[in-house]
């Protein structure tokens, strides 16, 4: 074999080899565990928490909920980061890729709760209006051209006129030192009328899920912290019980 003939094998076997690195995708794993939202000042001493951060968290939706419930998830987010996401949460199994090429802050994550994994993707951008918009006109013309093509990949139709902002949540967090059993956790509170969610939550490899969710559990149970009877994603709660509360009632 020619020397000219090794280096093109080199390159091809190269090419292809990043290639494949490329298309096995891994995602990020978080595991999330559902506390007693009574249970507030208890989680903080038992997980010696610090650097408390308020925040607010909006989404937007149609009045009754066509959007989440076909995985379609949009989500505005004012706090230390201040940033709108379109996100996809396949209710199918569905797969993918960053239609944005690499441009945007792509994501490919899983979220364990209640022992079941949930894979989503999304892309965020940075929020720059004066203030969070009230319709989905007005949402629609903030989301960068990838954030568009990922919700056109997902084939759900979106009428952005029944598109408007249906919560309007007060996020509170905190993040531990490390010295739990399962080191670095982060505690979460959620606080809307009538309604509040709790979440300790640890990121993973994502070979550590389902043994460190059962850690998890096991660490709030030796603390003496009340579950919530209530183990689905704090978003599917949250959009529940706040659409729940403005459906008209029957007569």
């Amino acid at each position: 074999m020619t020397s000219v003939a090794r280096s093109s094998l080199t390159l091809l076997t190269t090419f292809f080899l990043v290639f494949g690195l490329h298309g096995q995708e891994t995602c990020s794993e978080e595991v999330k565990l559902l506390l007693s939202p009574t249970q507030l000042q208890a989680a903080i001493l038992a997980f010696q928490v610090h650097k408390q951060t308020h925040g607010r968290v909006y989404f937007y939706d149609t009045p009754d909920l066509d959007l989440f419930s076909k995985g379609v998830i949009l989500r505005l987010r004012e706090g230390a980061e201040i940033d709108l996401t379109a996100k996809l949460r396949p209710l199918s199994g569905e797969k993918f890729v960053d239609p944005s090429g690499g441009h945007e802050r792509y994501k490919c994550e899983v979220d364990l709760n209640d022992g079941v994994e949930n894979q989503s993707f999304s892309l965020q951008n940075k929020y720059v209006a004066a203030k969070a918009p009230e319709t989905g006109e007005e949402l629609f013309q903030l989301l960068s051209e990838g954030q568009k093509k990922l919700l056109e990949d997902s084939k759900v139709q979106i009428d952005w006129k029944r598109v408007r902002r249906i919560a309007e949540i007060q996020s509170t967090s905190w993040t531990t030192r490390a010295k739990t059993p399962l080191g670095k956790l982060s505690l979460e509170l959620w606080e809307w009328p009538n309604g509040s969610i709790l979440e300790v939550s640890k990121k993973v490899t994502p070979d550590a899920g389902q043994a460190t969710y059962i850690e998890l559990r096991n660490l709030a149970n030796s603390n003496g912290l009340a579950l919530n009877t209530n183990q689905h994603s704090k978003t599917s709660i949250a959009l529940t019980k706040i659409a729940a509360v403005h459906q008209p009632q029957p007569s």
